[in-house]
């Protein structure tokens, strides 16, 4: 058969937002990659010997849990704002 390319996250998160939950329990490969076309604008896909660029400008939105692990230093640097947010105490 043919092998036809099909635009994944990246490419549809193009010139919108990208949201990732649980940024911080991310593969290491897979930060590099979100890293990579941020910083280029472009992501590059190479498959069985395919290889395709297209556009991805994106602004990167991420939430975690910091009870389950540390958010990478170098995505930390990507991130403009962070919040705190706490469950409400009970008060009885």
């Amino acid at each position: 058969g043919k092998r036809v390319f099909a635009p994944g996250l990246l490419a549809a998160a193009n010139r919108g937002v990208l949201y990732v939950d649980e940024v911080n329990l991310l593969p290491a490969h897979l930060v590099d990659v979100l890293l990579d076309a941020a910083a280029s604008g472009i992501n590059t896909i190479q498959r069985e010997g395919l290889a395709m660029s297209h556009p991805s400008r994106f602004m990167l939105i991420g939430t975690m849990n910091p009870e389950e692990g540390d958010l990478r230093p170098q995505l930390l640097d990507r991130f403009g704002l962070m919040v705190d947010v706490s469950a409400p105490q009970d008060a009885a």
